[in-house]
């Protein structure tokens, strides 16, 4: 089976600062009108400006926490959003860092999937179960929607091995909440040698963090990348910002002592 065109469709994508979204660049390869809306000052989705452009869209992608800013939109703002939104067009949401997210603010929209057929709620196991080589994941929405997407699935998407290494996962009752409890550690040590060196840096609620390094980034990740640690690619939206995945402690050390030697 392969993907249905989608030609004539018109997709509401997440913000300018995801260039290159694999997503983004999939829909348009298959006819889509990908219109693109900034994020907001403080990096949330702007969604009075995503609602103003939603007009006739067919589908609203929303990546909460969001790739790569870490940041996130609070739940009031995703309700009303949807409260407001045309029942016409579909809604995507992207929930694959749901499980680092620690903020009051913030909830996942999976119990308005009942009232609003038109909520799509994505999840995966790449991210808190560290499964991303094996691509797998799953959408949470109304019957209806299921069969709408069936036409658009790629044959033998999952296989085996990853159906059964995500059903060990989820009988891991200890793996969320120990992977949770390690990347806040970390992630809150690292904040700490940033505070010391002057740096800022993107709130973070998911486990990876957009560092402002106030000069060109190429030439730190290249630097990096000499020293044995590999960081983020560059992102053209946020010239200045690295992006780097909270790892374990050890190897967190590791990037202190090559970024200080680097950014010095």
């Amino acid at each position: 089976m392969t993907a249905a065109p989608l030609d004539g469709i018109r997709v509401l994508d997440l913000s300018r600062s995801f260039p290159g979204a694999y997503c983004t660049l999939l829909l348009a390869q298959m006819g889509a009108d990908v219109v693109k809306i900034d994020l907001a000052s403080d990096y949330s989705h702007d969604l009075k400006k995503m609602l103003a452009a939603a007009n006739g869209a067919g589908l609203v992608y929303i990546c909460n926490p969001n790739n790569p800013t870490a940041s996130i939109t609070p739940a009031k703002e995703l309700s009303d959003f949807l409260a407001r939104l045309s029942p016409a067009t579909i809604v995507l949401v992207d929930e694959a860092y749901h499980h680092y997210v620690e903020s009051k603010d913030y909830e996942s929209v999976i119990p308005l999937v009942k009232d609003y057929p038109n909520l799509i709620v994505a999840r995966t196991f790449s991210k808190i179960y560290g499964m991303a080589g094996l691509r797998c994941g799953y959408c949470v929405t109304q019957t209806a929607n299921i069969s709408r997407m069936r036409t658009h699935q790629i044959f033998d998407s999952v296989n085996i091995m990853a159906l059964v290494a995500a059903l060990a996962s989820l009988r891991d009752v200890d793996q969320v909440t120990r992977g949770r409890k390690l990347n806040s550690e970390v992630k809150k040590n690292i904040c700490a040698e940033l505070d010391t060196l002057g740096l800022s840096y993107i709130p973070s609620h998911a486990n990876f963090m957009m560092i402002d390094l106030r000069r060109e980034v190429r030439p730190v990740i290249d630097g990096m990348r000499n020293r044995g640690v590999e960081v983020g690619r560059l992102f053209p939206a946020l010239p200045t910002f690295m992006r780097v995945t909270i790892g374990t402690g050890m190897e967190m050390k590791q990037f202190l002592s090559a970024f200080r030697e680097v950014m010095a």
